[in-house]
């Protein structure tokens, strides 16, 4: 009987922790920036883009099942040497990724030569 519930307690964390996602998210201006949030709302709360740039395919989440869908834009925030990159995908105007990169940089730099994440 005691092993029963184990495995059973063991199925049920491990069902959870499938089922759970990851919480990405990025802070600006004391607002959290998620998935859903529009072009607009963004750019109210981090100001306009590094760059932006036409991406390939991210996957969006429909009833529990990952879409290949083309991103519309990809908008890339570089807020400084002492903070990651910030690489943020938009499908229909709403953001569907946000993706951290290394850290940021000084000075100017041209959209094509940021790495892509």
């Amino acid at each position: 009987m005691k092993k029963r519930s184990l495995c059973l307690a063991v199925i049920v964390v491990v069902s959870m922790m499938l089922a759970a996602e990851p919480a990405l998210g990025l802070r600006c201006s004391g607002r959290i920036i998620v998935n859903g949030k529009t072009k607009a709302e963004v750019e109210e709360a981090c100001g306009k883009p590094t760059c932006t740039r036409k991406p390939g395919t991210v996957f969006v989440k429909k009833s529990g099942i990952y879409w290949p869908m083309a991103a519309d834009e990809e908008w890339v925030y570089n807020f400084g040497p002492g903070q990651f990159v910030q690489f943020i995908r938009f499908y229909q105007g709403k953001v569907v990724f946000i993706q951290p990169g290394g850290y940021g940089w000084s000075g100017e730099r041209e959209c094509k030569d940021i790495p892509a994440e």
